[in-house]
């Protein structure tokens, strides 16, 4: 490497041919003519006859666009869609079978394809030096979309933010679901189902996504996801049968941007309308399920209900995007508390109260009432 160095030293010094080592090839250099042009308004900025540095040429800004914006190793769709939102311009070309041969960038009016910015940037470099994720069965289809109809490109504090947090989730340790304890399942959903009234679909949807699940200590987990539902961590629930608390699986591993959630009604990819805050998962499943029964089947709008009883770690942000919240926590002495100081922090909240202490008795006592108006019914029914 340090040879290297000296050599491209050498070439600029001398104004001579520069020749590419093996790890440029992936990244094309700036030519003779924009170093020079570099090295004369660098000279002129530390003269003070330029107000600002030499600026980086289109290409290098680019590069440096797309390696912000691939750092986690994003599926293809969701890194054109950043480019697209960085005000860069991608078109890729298919051959008839449909497979990709070919992407091109372009910014301000210039245009590159991806071997002009070095072998990392076509499509296969893409995947093989940069860790993007693609796979054609399920990424054609969406990249498509976006090409037809672009993202509107972010303002740039936006979107510096936008790569800020990016490299931010790069830099957290990553957590690691512990492993399932598969043999116990079945004793788990028969308690959920039979003891706690949690329909099967909630249940099965839950541990289908490896959201909630034994491990092989036998803890009960509820895995907690950010809002772009990469997973972070985990809540255990070790008394099931005395309360609802559940505490951290790990401190050292799991990120403060992390909550466990459920979204149900309308369609999977509407925006979701309604958000209910819940003190504990088992109280979430039981008011997902309350809300089902009192709707007679899912609501016709997408609703979110998540596990935020902790009012320095709320997603304000996404909170306050909407008109109203709900603040459901459990009408308890911890559950009013937490609600008052929520509702400070949120004004658009408004506070639901159960008549029981939490969502697992106000669940049982709903379903209770909702069967004997059924046996009424069935009394007076004659022919």
């Amino acid at each position: 490497m340090y040879s290297c160095r000296v050599l491209r030293q050498i070439e600029i010094d001398y104004n001579l041919v520069q020749v590419q080592g093996s790890r440029e090839k992936l990244n094309r250099t700036p030519s003779t003519g924009q170093i020079r042009r570099i090295r004369r308004e660098q000279e002129e900025f530390s003269q003070g006859q330029r107000d600002s540095p030499p600026q980086r040429t289109i290409k290098e800004e680019l590069q440096q666009t797309i390696d912000r914006a691939r750092v986690d190793s994003p599926q293809m769709p969701m890194l054109i869609m950043r480019l697209q939102q960085a005000g860069i311009s991608v078109r890729t070309g298919f051959t008839r079978n449909g497979k990709s041969k070919g992407i091109s960038y372009e910014k301000d009016g210039q245009a590159f394809s991806g071997t002009q910015l070095g072998a990392a940037y076509t499509f296969p470099g893409l995947q093989k030096h940069l860790g993007v994720d693609y796979q054609p069965e399920r990424d054609d289809e969406p990249i498509h979309e976006l090409l037809l109809k672009p993202v509107k490109p972010l303002p740039v504090e936006q979107l510096e933010k936008l790569f800020q947090e990016i490299e931010r989730k790069q830099q957290q340790p990553q957590f690691t679901p512990p492993p399932e304890d598969k043999v116990v399942w079945q004793v788990l959903h028969k308690y959920l189902s039979e003891k706690r009234y949690i329909p099967d679909y909630i249940v099965q949807g839950l541990h289908g996504n490896q959201l909630l699940y034994m491990d092989e200590q036998r803890n009960i987990l509820f895995i907690k996801r950010d809002l772009d539902g990469e997973k972070t961590g985990a809540l255990i629930w070790s008394k099931p049968r005395e309360n609802h608390r559940t505490v951290e699986y790990d401190q050292n591993t799991s990120t403060p941007n992390g909550w466990f959630y459920l979204r149900l009604g309308g369609q999977p990819t509407d925006k979701v309308e309604n958000v209910f805050l819940c003190s504990t998962p088992i109280d979430a499943m039981s008011a997902a399920t309350y809300l089902i029964s009192s709707c007679k089947g899912l609501p016709p709008t997408r609703t979110m209900l998540i596990v935020a009883d902790d009012p320095n770690n709320l997603p304000m942000e996404f909170l306050k995007s909407f008109n109203r919240v709900v603040v459901a926590f459990n009408n308890d002495d911890l559950g009013n508390k937490t609600a008052s100081a929520v509702l400070e922090l949120l004004p658009i909240g408004k506070r639901l109260k159960t008549h029981n202490p939490d969502w697992s008795q106000e669940l049982e006592a709903h379903l209770r009432e909702e069967q004997q108006k059924l046996r009424q019914q069935d009394r007076g029914f004659s022919l």
